[in-house]
């Protein structure tokens, strides 16, 4: 969808829905000031629960064929009505309608439904024949003068009319065009005979996850100002626009998984900016890691919870289904900067495990090496019986994982980076052992490294390779000198293929001191490396399954286990958290060597970046990039580096929410040092370096950057090499 398209849309919708009635000033006070005699009951605010996402499911009492709808407006329209989540207010609707409508949002014909009140006030609405599934179906309500859309179709069946919902209908319906929108609705309609196509259940999911977001709408705000801070957004509406691009995935081009199951060991890293209000009165820029971990539990006996994934392939009335969901305790650090210059942080002492665990959602698999989907996190809570339990909230995403298949066709790796956002808030158990929201603590986001590697059934270190490229992206919080450090190591291990190696790598550092500057700065580590297996504790036994362990030392020793990870089953690729006192917190990548070097062929890009500036600091997330080789022979290249951007302010504790960054081609030059690949822009502010798989299917790339103005960046980017 072009720019020109989505504008164009975007004025012909504003000129509709003022022309339905959106309300001049005298109307909405109006709204406001009238009595609202809803009880309020069933609160989506109430009740916070680890079983569920943000959105709450209120689909109790209903029929197959019904819904019940849930109205939240911005406080602006019904001050006094009860306050729900993201600081909207219930109310109960004046009318409610359902309708038949297209890509220009216009009434074309109703739909023939049954409607009921409950006994707590909430619309109910049957559909004799089925809840709609496509995007094609409304539900329109009307609260005084204002009027807000929601799809039919949403996979709980609580179908929630607020901002959100709106925002949806706009930009994700509205945002197509009528040859894009009939490929949509060929989906939808598509039938056995034909082939059912998996990607028409993309709207219920949607419908559904949008309402997860924990985006909170201002007071004073309008329905309009509501959906212009949504569309300002820029995590939200790339999800909303990457839902939309899927939904016209032909279900030709949509495969699954050769293995009916496959389970993974899962290797994941996140890097959080965000502010907190935790441990002070005043507000504090904040740093965060988190690092994937093996989770104990001693109910009924000691059992553990190790990171992992898992990806299910079955047919259902002829179309391929690929379910996908993965659980990853993982430990947490933070260094928390205040507007005084004073630090503070927090390590594993303090913060309790937590979980980035995924709701179950159906993906497609395009071309056999490319895994789609809308993914929601479930709640978590923490220190449930100290004196301030903590509630753990986050958004959805969109997941664009790369598929590395075996000889034989099996998944043995995913690769995945992406972007989400959370927020810790207080928590107050009731009588009932029931907690409720309090005031919130915590506003991050968390640019993150998510790895499957299939397990074996019984892994042996003799499949390690005698020799591998590294390279690796970790941060360290809280050192006394200098607190806040993000490096990259590129370098090489070689062995006899027992495991033992000798590492020789190179470094890139950026840093902020104590007193606030910044620097950068080339560390070198070159010692012995030893993995070896890290044994599961399963019900039914101990098992090697490919967790690794990775150790650091010298030839007087080893200094401890500073790194766990896993292998795929051919050893071609392995992957470990760090957590070590020189790297801190991070990932390490090693790749098989034997690249036959690069050809031309373009990478679809993604990946985490850290920066530094004199009062900012800066966490980059590149999302839909591209590395195009376009001539071996000149040894020329071009990047866009597509994606968004979040800036913090030090000195105010100040944070834009995430902004577009220019995706422009830049054009690069590089060289080849045995498996080594160094890019380098013209003006020599930027610097790709890293390594090829052996197969030339994907990529890892340091990126390194100083802007004229002074600000330094690094991170790591995963490249999936795209079909020709």
């Amino acid at each position: 969808m072009s720019v020109a398209l989505r504008l164009l849309s975007f004025i012909t919708l504003t000129t509709l829905l003022t022309a339905c009635g959106g309300g001049g000033d005298d109307a909405v006070q109006g709204a406001g000031d009238r009595p609202n005699s809803f009880s309020g009951k069933k609160n989506p605010a109430e009740d916070f629960t680890e079983s569920s996402t943000g959105d709450s499911n209120n689909s109790s009492g209903l029929a197959k064929s019904e819904v019940r709808i849930t109205v939240e407006v911005p406080q602006s329209l019904a001050p006094n009505a009860p306050l729900s989540r993201r600081n909207l207010h219930l109310v109960q609707p004046d009318s409610v309608s359902v309708y038949k409508t297209n890509q220009t949002l216009t009434k074309i014909s109703t739909v023939e439904t049954e409607q009921r009140q409950d006994d707590d006030g909430y619309t109910i609405i049957n559909f004799p024949e089925g809840q709609p599934v496509g995007p094609d179906v409304l539900i329109e309500v009307e609260y005084g003068s204002t009027r807000i859309r929601a799809f039919a179709t949403d996979r709980d069946r609580d179908v929630k009319v607020n901002p959100f919902s709106e925002y949806v209908v706009r930009y994700g319906l509205g945002g197509y065009n009528s040859s894009e929108f009939a490929a949509v609705m060929d989906c939808v309609e598509s039938t056995d005979s034909e082939g059912l196509c998996i990607n028409k259940f993309v709207w219920s999911t949607l419908a559904d996850q949008i309402q997860d977001f924990e985006i909170n709408i201002p007071d004073g705000t309008s329905l309009e100002g509501a959906v212009s801070l949504l569309a300002n957004r820029t995590d939200l509406a790339n999800y909303v626009e990457r839902m939309a691009e899927l939904a016209q995935v032909a279900p030709v081009s949509t495969s699954a998984i050769s293995a009916d199951s496959v389970n993974m060991n899962g290797v994941y890293f996140g890097l959080e900016l965000g502010r907190s209000s935790r441990f002070s009165s005043g507000t504090a820029a904040q740093w965060a890691t988190q690092r994937a971990y093996e989770e104990r539990l001693e109910s009924n006996g000691v059992s553990y919870v190790y990171p992992s994934l898992s990806m299910t392939s079955f047919s259902v009335f002829g179309i391929n289904v690929t379910s996908m969901a993965s659980d990853y305790p993982y430990e947490r650090a933070t260094l928390d900067r205040y507007d005084n210059g004073l630090y503070d942080t927090k390590g594993r002492g303090f913060w309790e495990i937590n979980s980035h665990a995924t709701s179950p959602s159906a993906a497609s698999i395009v071309n056999q090496d490319r895994l789609l989907a809308g993914s929601s996190l479930y709640q978590s809570i923490t220190d449930k019986t100290g004196a301030l339990p903590v509630g753990w909230t986050r958004n959805p995403y969109f997941l664009d994982a790369h598929i590395l298949l075996s000889d034989d066709d099996y998944p043995d790796t995913l690769l995945a980076n992406y972007f989400s956002a959370g927020k810790a808030i207080e928590l107050k158990q009731d009588n009932d052992g029931n907690y409720q929201r309090q005031d919130e603590l915590e506003n991050y986001f968390v640019s993150a490294f998510d790895v499957g590697l299939a397990q074996s059934d019984d892994f042996d270190t003799g499949t390690l390779h005698s020799s591998y490229n590294v390279i690796s992206f970790s941060v360290q919080l809280g050192d006394n000198t200098y607190p806040f450090r993000a490096e990259s190591f590129i370098g090489d291990w070689s062995g006899s293929g027992n495991g033992d190696y000798d590492q020789t790598a190179t470094g890139e550092a950026i840093r902020r001191d104590a007193s606030g500057a910044i620097d950068t700065t080339a560390p070198n580590r070159n010692e012995n490396a030893s993995v070896g297996n890290r044994t599961s504790q399963l019900n039914a036994g101990e098992a090697n399954t490919g967790r690794l362990n990775l150790l650091y030392g010298s030839t007087t020793g080893f200094y401890g286990v500073e790194g766990i990870g896993a292998s795929n089953p051919d050893a071609s690729l392995l992957a470990f958290n760090l957590d070590n006192p020189v790297n801190g917190q991070g990932i390490l990548f090693a790749l098989e060597k034997g690249s036959s070097g690069p050809e031309e062929a373009t990478y679809r890009l993604s990946g985490t970046i850290a920066g530094l500036g004199d009062d900012e600091q800066y966490l980059r997330q590149v999302d839909g990039g591209r590395l195009s080789i376009t001539d071996v022979s000149a040894e020329e290249a071009t990047v866009s580096l597509a994606g968004f951007q979040i800036r913090e302010s030090i000195s105010t504790t100040s944070q834009q929410t995430p902004t577009s960054v220019n995706d422009a081609n830049i054009d690069l030059t590089y060289t080849r040092s045995d498996d080594r690949l160094t890019f380098d822009s013209s003006d020599g502010t930027i610097t790709l370096d890293g390594y090829l798989s052996s197969d030339r299917e994907f990529m890892v790339l340091r990126y390194r950057e100083t802007k004229a103005s002074g600000e330094e960046y690094i991170g790591l980017l995963l490249g999936a090499r795209e079909p020709e």
